[in-house]
């Protein structure tokens, strides 16, 4: 029964430090995205982080006609809005 507690006690420290480590991870912002997807290509460099979002400043070239930059954007995953005040 002993060993039965210590393997209890021993996972639940594992999942925790899983848990922490993964939560710390996921929040690194990457300094620079680029690439390109089927509207045109995309660069976007870092700007801030603030209230648990990571915020970028971006351009577009060769986009497809009759399309914007935030189509671009949209199509490879970002969230368009506006700065959150804390980064004011």
């Amino acid at each position: 029964m002993r060993s039965m507690k210590l393997r209890a006690i021993m996972l639940c420290i594992a999942t925790a430090l899983t848990l922490g480590l993964s939560h710390t991870a996921a929040q690194a912002c990457t300094k620079i995205i680029a690439g390109e997807n089927v509207y045109g290509k995309y660069n976007c460099q870092f700007t801030a982080f603030c209230e648990g979002w990571c915020y970028y400043d971006c351009t577009c070239a060769d986009m497809f006609p009759g399309y914007s930059c935030d189509n671009v954007l949209v199509e490879a995953g970002f969230i368009l809005g506006d700065s959150p005040k804390c980064i004011n």
